[in-house]
């Protein structure tokens, strides 16, 4: 077959594809586009949902508040009581909208049917919370308002099935929004834990005495899967990807409800668990409780605008796609069309020669031969232009070669401390949050040793600052040298140093710490000036994370207590926090 011929049968050929491409991105991004619709149908009709649930929530604050109020302020809680009624009532029927247009199949109809007896059981616990709160307060037992308050939690774990269905049909829609999704769904959770560990009071506030044992194992039980319900978040949020907006949020939830929130918690709780004197009823308990824990839902808010936002914009970004495919065809066939033309009528036959030369060339085989120019005309250009591109080609691996040694250098500068050696605060940090997660996952007990040189000020003053370079030098080899292969050592700053022992107990970690402070206190520090070597001595804090359950900063500051323990101790000593354990020199 003839070139030319060969290049019509080409031109044919790149245009059937590109049609196809066309075709197919076009058919792709409609179906994108459509899944993300859908998604974010999906998430609107979650919120609601979401909805639904926080305002039965809601609805229990005030509802214990009136079973906990006497006769002269009834009236305002009734009222109050009323305001809340009816913003739950007004979500029931939005969500009972959503679930109208929902089909016949035996999941969406099992959702409905939960959602019916959740109408159902809201309305029977009202009736018997009204039943009880016409009551005198002094009549009122604390089994009858435990009753009332478990017939109001019921409520929101029948709208499960709803909030369940709506996030896997968004998360089916696209997946991306699985991860915004599940976390506004865990944070509606731990909104809820908090509620019901609020309302496990209202019995006790109400009549003014301390927790019974089975209350206290609820409360107990509560606090703990709220524990669970942090962490999960907690490291949800910190996965690569997260918005801003949701982090600060998180910060808002722990400043609130983990600080001040959890304060007040505890002295309910301490109160309960000792002489019942609470210093307030239930709504006073409430007004105070209740914003904190709110901000919640200012995370789940945040999570699911985040995740209609991700729809949207893949919405958007299919949308584009298809336009600029539309164009970009258009385009691309008619400078098809020229190209095709200038080759054949000009270009064809060198084009021909040097294809060998080009396709080693995509190769990076650098040893194939370029052909000479028969001419000096374009084609000759081309042949020098392909000249010029081995040649860079060569310049550019010896370049990416060098590129290569300069950044790894550069970045074990960047972790490496510059006096000892050791890896820097910043190296630390990292490698400690990754052991500590790897911690967590497999259930080990990690260590955290903080060491001070003793008086290393006056060391310098009396010895001069090369000399404390020295010295900083000498703890580090020795620091360097007592490490395991799996342990960190890092120099954090100054005089401090820290070590991070994996898959150690604290009885282990206390001798190993004890050979280091030994090691230390026997190391020679050579004096510049020829002046005989000293020793210094140094101060450890040590600080126990089991399983890993302790955040990393939580962990420096409790090492940090137990080394200055020591060094009020008298120094040269090891102390563990949390305990009066200490090794002291030559013991």
């Amino acid at each position: 077959m003839s070139l030319n011929r060969l290049l019509r049968l080409l031109a044919v050929l790149l245009t059937l594809a590109t049609a196809a491409m066309v075709a197919r991105i076009a058919v792709v991004e409609w179906g994108v586009q459509e899944r993300a619709s859908q998604g974010q149908a999906a998430v609107n009709d979650l919120r609601v949902a979401l909805v639904a649930a926080e305002m039965v929530s809601r609805e229990r604050g005030p509802t214990n508040g009136l079973m906990g109020s006497g006769s002269d302020d009834q009236p305002q809680r009734r009222e109050r009581l009323n305001e809340a009624r009816g913003r739950t009532d007004t979500a029931f029927g939005a969500l009972g909208q959503v679930l109208a247009g929902w089909p016949a199949d035996a999941g969406h109809q099992q959702a409905s049917d939960q959602f019916q007896r959740a109408q159902v059981a809201l309305r029977d616990a009202r009736a018997a919370v009204d039943a009880l709160a016409v009551q005198p307060k002094a009549q009122r037992s604390p089994a009858e308002i435990r009753q009332r308050v478990a017939a109001m939690v019921a409520v929101v774990p029948l709208l499960a099935p709803s909030v369940s269905l709506l996030a896997e049909e968004a998360r089916q829609a696209l997946p991306t929004l699985g991860d915004d999704v599940q976390g506004a769904r865990m944070a509606a959770e731990l909104r809820e834990y908090a509620g019901l560990l609020g309302s496990h009071f209202t019995a006790a506030l109400t009549s003014q005495q301390p927790f019974s044992i089975d209350e206290r194992a609820a409360i107990e039980r509560t606090r703990g899967r709220i524990d669970q319900l942090r962490s999960l978040i907690d490291l949800r949020l910190r996965t690569p990807g997260t918005a801003a907006e949701a982090k600060k949020a998180w910060q808002d939830v722990n400043d609130a409800y983990f600080n001040r929130a959890a304060s007040l918690v505890d002295r309910v709780v301490a109160a309960g668990s000792s002489d019942g004197r609470y210093g307030m009823d239930p709504a006073a308990f409430a007004a105070a409780y209740v914003p904190d824990m709110n901000s919640l839902f200012g995370l789940r808010d945040v999570l699911l605008d985040s995740a209609a936002a991700r729809a949207q914009e893949q919405a958007q970004r299919a949308r584009t796609v298809l336009y600029f495919s539309a164009g970009g065809s258009v385009v691309l066939l008619l400078v098809l069309g020229i190209s095709l033309l200038l080759v054949r009528s000009r270009l064809l036959k060198p084009l021909v020669q040097t294809a060998g030369a080009l396709q080693a060339l995509a190769r990076d085989d650098l040893q194939v031969p370029l052909p000479a120019p028969r001419a000096d005309d374009e084609m000759a250009a081309v042949i020098g232009a392909v000249r010029t591109l081995h040649h860079s080609i060569r310049q550019r691996q010896a370049l990416e070669q060098e590129r290569d040694q300069l950044i790894e250098r550069l970045q074990t500068l960047s972790n490496t401390d510059f006096l000892t050696g050791l890896p820097n605060r910043r190296a630390f940090m990292l490698a400690a949050e990754r052991d500590l997660a790897q911690a967590r996952r497999q259930g080990t007990d990690v260590v955290l040793i903080l060491l001070d040189v003793d008086h290393f000020k006056k060391f310098n003053d009396t010895h001069g600052h090369a000399a404390g370079d020295a010295a900083l030098v000498t703890v580090g080899e020795v620091v360097r040298a007592t490490l395991r292969a799996c342990d960190l050592g890092a120099r954090l700053g100054g005089e401090e140093f820290v070590v991070l022992l994996n898959h150690s107990t604290p009885a282990q970690a206390l001798a190993f710490a004890d050979r280091l402070r030994a090691a230390i206190a026997a190391a020679s520090v050579a004096v510049p000036g020829g002046h005989a070597p000293v020793c210094v001595t140094a101060s450890l804090g040590l600080a126990v994370a089991p399983s890993g359950q302790v955040d990393l900063d939580e962990l420096l500051q409790q090492a940090d207590q137990a080394m200055y323990q020591a060094k009020r101790a008298g120094r040269d000593r090891v102390t563990l926090a949390g305990a009066e354990i200490e090794a002291e020199a030559g013991s």
